[in-house]
């Protein structure tokens, strides 16, 4: 038998629907046979591609004993948290609060009024690991529930406000970003670098895209060589790890050592739409990138796009969500390899030795004490060996492709993190350019226009033209769908910032005004419908959101930048390109900014995105006029503003001033360097 959850479009909710438990999704129907039964709900947040969701559905929800003191003593409730952030955000702060630390799956319980009483993430099905086994927690909180009714609530009503001091950020002062500042922000975030391995910290270790891409940004601005060192650095070290899928392309989600070496082996979309554009860009205005660099570059770069391109890209243009960490219920298993294995591929014994050293396959392995290897660069190779390793590679791949289950992949559609990699296509296609590689750079233009075009015509509310939805879910990949659940910040913001990078990539005049144009229609809906008038910043939620507990709000980057940062980017840019006549955008993003950039310099490494933000308004948008302007749009603060009137040489307009028009490429390009720089007195 199935249940209620078999009506559900998410694969992660479906994944569910033979459960002895008896779900319900969230909604009114369970929320209201709480009140009716007094009973406690037990809510569930989880992914498709998480493991050890997958492990707690084993060991827990499948279980029938497990199942049954579930169904008798709670309503129980599953969660996407990709379809739903809002809840996951706010009930995410109760594990943090219990147990100092989150994760998925989250596993929340909460009187009928929503209100949490107790919290934490994987619980197994007996003491272990240091954890109560979960029947002893269900017994715990449901007789607490019914016997001490008082206590509960009370914890309830702490846990609640003290949500909410969580998400109540009130600075002391208020301070614009500077020069010096902003040099504070780079000593915070370079002082976590890892010199050793690359990137930041230690394990488990993410790739963290926000914080190296202030600190390239920020070498830019002011050529200070620390900044660019730790960035090319870090890159270089990712792009040889066991973290890029060596074979197939694309980025999996985190390292579980402070390596890179061992990933845990879901594959996101927003991990690959950031790490895309950050490649492409450090290649594509890097002054001095050494030729092992580049080619490295240029081999992540082309892979990355080649991978979302062939296993990502849904029919609709637009691109799905996520692939799993699992195969065949094995974490890993669909991209490790021994030597045995290998030998029945690469039947040669000298292309099969050189295969091995170049991606430090040993007897021993690197995961898990399988004898299993993590494919890993071992250097970085010359043209020859990149020649001949490529035979070798499509060799492999296409043995992992004919005799190997593939990890699930969930066709969810998100706006938020489409509209992230329709920027890193544009950017990517810059990168192609620059490469000679002319197909590509075309093909990743036309991807990214496709895409948005998705979301233009298929996501927008028919009742409300500025207004977006979240999801597009659908019963298989190849199905119709249906487009659902109110956009959240996230989603405007990174839709209207792609619509920004489609406006600087695109030659026709009218295409790219229309992309300003939806920008700008988006910035005005999140003003009116998200902004925090009396705190600063906007919430994650609008007006028109279902009423929760309470409205988070995103200042910090997570896996993916902030919301509130984004935003602030984006009045910024508009402003600058002339459609803010009033200065209205242009005061909301300084106000937010100086209410909130005390904060970023005691706290950089968490605010990457924020730290962006601050380096654009110090540093400046220049809007570049001219038949050739998208030739000196490399540059991430360069826009291209459409004048039809203008027709001989370049005008460049920055921090509301237009200097003198210029007669050549070669000037123009001087004459941004030198005013996107700092100078000498931060080097």
């Amino acid at each position: 038998m199935k249940n209620r959850l078999s009506k559900e479009t998410s694969p992660y909710l479906k994944q569910h629907q033979s459960n002895p438990v008896d779900w319900y999704p969230w909604g009114e129907e369970a929320i209201s046979r709480a009140k009716a039964e007094d009973k406690p709900i037990l809510l569930s947040i989880g992914y498709s591609a998480c493991h050890w969701c997958h492990v707690m559905e084993k060991e827990s929800f499948e279980n029938p004993a497990i199942a049954a003191q579930m169904n008798e003593n709670f309503i129980c409730i599953k969660v996407d948290r990709e379809e739903r952030p809002d809840l996951d955000q706010i009930y995410q702060n109760v594990a943090q609060l219990i147990t100092r630390s989150g994760g998925w799956p989250l596993t929340v319980f909460l009187t009928p009024e929503l209100e949490p009483y107790f919290g934490g993430t994987y619980f197994p099905p007996e003491d272990r690991y240091g954890r109560p086994g979960f029947p002893k927690v269900l017994e715990s909180l449901s007789g607490a529930y019914k016997n001490q009714r008082p206590d509960v609530l009370e914890n309830a009503n702490r846990l609640v406000s003290a949500i909410a001091e969580l998400e109540k950020v009130t600075p002391t002062e208020n301070k614009l970003p500077s020069q010096d500042g902003l040099k504070t922000v780079f000593q915070n975030i370079v002082s976590w670098v890892d010199w050793k391995n690359g990137g930041f910290g230690g394990a488990p270790k993410f790739p963290n895209p926000m914080n190296l891409s202030y600190l390239w940004r920020y070498f830019l601005a002011t050529g200070v060589g620390m900044a660019e060192e730790a960035t090319l650095f870090s890159l270089e070290k990712m792009a040889q790890s066991g973290m890029f899928d060596q074979m197939g392309g694309g980025f999996h989600r985190y390292s579980v050592d402070a390596s890179f070496s061992v990933p845990h082996f879901e594959k996101m979309l927003y991990d690959n739409a950031l790490l895309l554009k950050l490649y492409s860009e450090v290649l594509t205005t890097s002054p001095k990138l050494s030729p092992g660099l580049k080619k490295l570059f240029q081999k992540t770069i082309t892979s990355s796009f080649d991978y979302l391109m062939r296993e990502m890209k849904s029919p609709t243009g637009a691109f799905y969500s996520t692939q799993d960490a699992d195969s065949e219920g094995e974490e890993g298993k669909f991209f490790v390899w021994n030597k045995s294995e290998l030998s029945t591929i690469l039947k040669n014994q000298t292309d099969l030795d050189f295969f091995c050293e170049s991606f430090g396959v040993s007897v021993s392995g690197n995961f898990e004490e399988s004898g299993k290897t993590v494919l890993f660069q071992t250097k970085i190779f010359s043209d020859e060996e990149e020649l001949r390793l490529q035979k070798l590679i499509t060799a492999v791949l296409d043995s992992r492709t004919k005799n190997r289950i593939p990890p699930g992949l969930d066709h969810k559609i998100l706006t938020s993190w489409n509209g992230l990699l329709i920027s890193g296509l544009c950017q990517a296609s810059k990168a192609f350019k620059k490469l000679g590689d002319q197909e590509r750079a075309i093909s990743s233009l036309k991807a990214a226009e496709n895409a948005f075009s998705f979301f233009e015509t298929k996501m927008v509310n028919p009742k409300n033209s500025s207004s977006l939805y979240s999801v597009f879910s659908s019963e298989t990949p190849t199905s119709g769908g249906t487009a659902r659940i109110e956009a959240f910040l996230d989603d405007y913001s990174f839709l209207a910032m792609a619509a920004l990078d489609l406006s600087r990539s695109v030659s026709d005049p009218k295409t790219s005004s229309n992309y300003l144009s939806l920008a700008k229609k988006w910035a005005d809906y999140v003003i009116d419908s998200f902004l925090d008038t009396e705190n600063g910043g906007f919430f994650f939620t609008s007006t028109h959101h279902e009423k929760l507990i309470g409205r988070p709000k995103t200042l910090f980057d997570q896996a993916i930048p902030s919301g509130n940062a984004v935003m602030f980017e984006v009045l910024l840019v508009l402003s600058e390109l002339g459609l803010d006549p009033d200065l209205k955008l242009e005061s909301i993003a300084r106000e937010n900014l100086a209410r909130f950039f005390p904060l970023l310099e005691k706290q950089a490494f968490g605010m990457g995105e924020l730290a962006l933000s601050s380096l654009l308004l110090v540093s400046g948008v220049i809007a570049v006029t001219g038949d050739d302007a998208l030739s000196v749009c490399q540059h991430p603060h360069v826009f291209q503003k459409v004048d039809p009137e203008f027709k001989k040489g370049f005008l460049l307009c920055h921090q509301k001033t237009c200097l003198p028009p210029i007669a050549t490429l070669e000037k123009t390009k001087e004459e941004i360097n030198r005013v996107l720089v700092f100078g000498p007195s931060l080097i």
